[in-house]
């Protein structure tokens, strides 16, 4: 059964950068997979007008996709419904939007995670933008919780040191460092969880991302099959059709 987007109870987290390239949409379908994986009812919501985290999800067992885009003339509230027993939902930010978009976004989940990559100059972007997103209104009123991931690291692990050592000024959590292990394209082009082959990939980020997050794991007991799964797309929908579906 479906239910308005505000009147869900799953647990809602934006992933979000307004830097392209810093692995926000493959940490946001990893993120998925790692509770679909579990049989955790996922339902992951593509923002960004490339549709990478969409098209995984529509090809994906087990975790219900919808594709919004914000230049839709549509409330994000109003035109986007979700499962009523799904227990998280992702959502996956475009990589440029303006503020006032940034409002809307924030102002519909219960936290957020932010991707940043372990270089200078992603760091530099990182602080001006969490400088805003901490003191928009819809992040104080709603109290939405903030955390960050450092994303496509080397085996060396070469320049976390210094994300580090600028995130332990900032009061939110560092939940751990996710590697560019080949797991993760695989992941998106066999569409298996990373998990299947590689359990331990990662194990501290995975494991510190699910105490942060608190999601409900209990496994939802009827599992959809494939050919039965309902994949959204609101691309084209317009206050007409929604009428039509509700009067």
């Amino acid at each position: 059964m479906l239910v308005g987007y505000k009147r869900a109870q799953c647990k809602k987290v934006l992933v979000i950068n307004r830097k392209g390239g810093a692995g926000k949409s493959t940490f946001a379908i990893a993120m998925a997979s790692f509770y679909a994986h579990q049989k955790v009812k996922t339902e992951i919501i593509d923002l960004d007008p490339q549709g990478t985290s969409h098209f995984w999800g529509s090809k994906t067992e087990g975790v219900r996709t919808t594709r919004f885009l914000p230049s839709s003339n549509v409330p994000f509230s109003l035109a986007l419904r979700l499962e009523a027993d799904t227990k998280i939902t992702v959502i996956d930010s475009p990589s440029n939007f303006s503020r006032f978009e940034m409002e809307k976004y924030i102002s519909m989940v219960d936290k957020i995670i932010f991707p940043v990559q372990p270089s200078p100059i992603d760091v530099h972007s990182m602080l001006g933008f969490i400088k805003d997103l901490i003191n928009s209104p819809a992040f104080k009123h709603n109290n939405v919780e903030l955390a960050f991931v450092i994303t496509r690291c080397k085996e060396n692990n070469q320049g976390t040191e210094f994300v580090h050592k600028v995130l332990q000024h900032m009061k939110y959590p560092l939940l751990g460092t996710m590697s560019e292990h080949q797991a993760y394209q695989e992941m998106f082009s066999e569409k298996n969880c990373f998990l299947a082959r590689y359990p331990e990939l990662d194990k501290p980020l995975w494991k510190n991302m699910k105490k942060w997050l608190n999601v409900d794991m209990t496994q939802t007991t009827n599992v959809e099959d494939e050919a039965q799964k309902k994949v959204a797309d609101t691309t084209s929908t317009t206050y007409s059709s929604i009428l039509k579906k509700h009067y």
